[in-house]
């Protein structure tokens, strides 16, 4: 059976953009997805960095061309005196922490913890909001904090971020959907955002290649 690999960020706004489409390719296909956690703030950064008049033109183009509406809590974290900081890695660990705490949904504990970012406006590496979050799947504070201290949890982070620069390779944009065929090839079907029509016409040219010569991006 064939599958997707999505290789996506909680702070990253396009993946927030993106999550309605990928939602309605899980239901359409039924396909197994795994969810990979990329690096797209590879350094400590606050969130106060993303609050210029360029940067706030950009959320206002990525609510436009998406559809959805960025909530007035993020903006409120773009003010230096609510900054909060983003840090990929950490959020890696939460989601791997997820992954064994609360197997099975890790699709949609990424996107509700992008949800708690950018429509609620919360700190997503702080451990009240973490717990407050992890409750939605029954995982009790305590049980999400030993876990997140967990040299096996910070490990299999660690070998997922790997896994996804790899996949990546040399272009690195979130979010990256791919589909593994049933020949074992994975294809490219998008690379960043996009709409629903365009994504859907390269996964049919992707499952129509497999087992033929077709090429692989």
């Amino acid at each position: 059976m064939p599958s997707f690999i999505y290789i996506t960020d909680v702070f990253c706004p396009w993946c927030f953009g993106f999550a309605p489409v990928m939602k309605k390719f899980v239901e359409e296909y039924r396909f197994p997805v795994r969810t990979l956690c990329g690096e797209l703030v590879d350094n400590p950064t606050p969130t106060s960095k993303m609050g210029t008049p360029t940067l706030l033109a950009f959320f206002e183009r990525l609510s436009s061309t998406t559809g959805r509406e960025i909530g007035a809590g993020f903006f409120e974290m773009l003010k230096p005196e609510h900054s909060v900081t983003m840090d990929s890695r950490r959020s890696a660990e939460l989601m791997a922490a997820l992954k064994k705490t609360a197997p099975g949904h890790a699709l949609e504990q990424m996107e509700v913890f992008q949800e708690v970012f950018y429509l609620e406006g919360r700190d997503v590496l702080d451990p009240s909001v973490q717990a407050d979050t992890a409750s939605r799947w029954g995982v009790e504070p305590a049980v999400l904090a030993e876990a997140l201290s967990s040299e096996a949890v910070q490990d299999k982070a660690e070998k997922e971020l790997e896994e996804a620069e790899e996949i990546l390779g040399d272009f690195v944009v979130y979010p990256s959907l791919f589909v593994k065929t049933d020949d074992g090839v994975l294809h490219a079907v998008a690379r960043g955002y996009a709409p629903y029509a365009d994504v859907k016409a390269k996964i049919e040219a992707a499952l129509a290649c497999s087992g033929t010569s077709c090429e692989a991006a």
